[in-house]
């Protein structure tokens, strides 16, 4: 079976010249608590939690009206691609103490897989 099987999550995504006060702004209007970091071909670079907006800007006094999302991003990031397969990716998310991972197509961001639809498909 194949990730493109699952029900992926919509990807909640912000250019990696997006501020962090726009990026801040966007992650209060959803319930994540993550936003992935595209490049202008929508290619994931990183990701930025609110732990890392408050860890990374506000606790060090930092401006984030002029702070980048590439500043701050965590990078690498693991990428899922859409036909790989179901119960190695849970392995290695398992492994690797993941919750979600991003999934791509044709290295462009189309959509997030968690730990539990995976679980669910392999009915572990």
């Amino acid at each position: 079976m194949q990730i493109k099987e699952c029900v992926l999550i919509e990807p909640y995504t912000c250019h990696e010249d997006e501020l962090i006060v726009e990026v801040a702004k966007k992650l209060r209007k959803t319930t994540l608590r993550h936003v992935f970091v595209v490049n202008k071909e929508s290619h994931p670079q990183g990701i930025i939690s609110v732990l890392d907006i408050n860890n990374r800007i506000v606790a060090e006094g930092k401006d984030p009206k002029t702070m980048k999302a590439k500043d701050i991003m965590s990078k690498p990031i693991d990428v899922i691609n859409f036909t790989d397969d179901v119960e190695l990716v849970a392995k290695s998310m398992i492994q690797k103490s993941r919750a979600m991972n991003a999934v791509v197509r044709d290295k462009k961001i189309v959509g997030i897989i968690t730990i539990t639809e995976l679980l669910r498909m392999v009915k572990v």
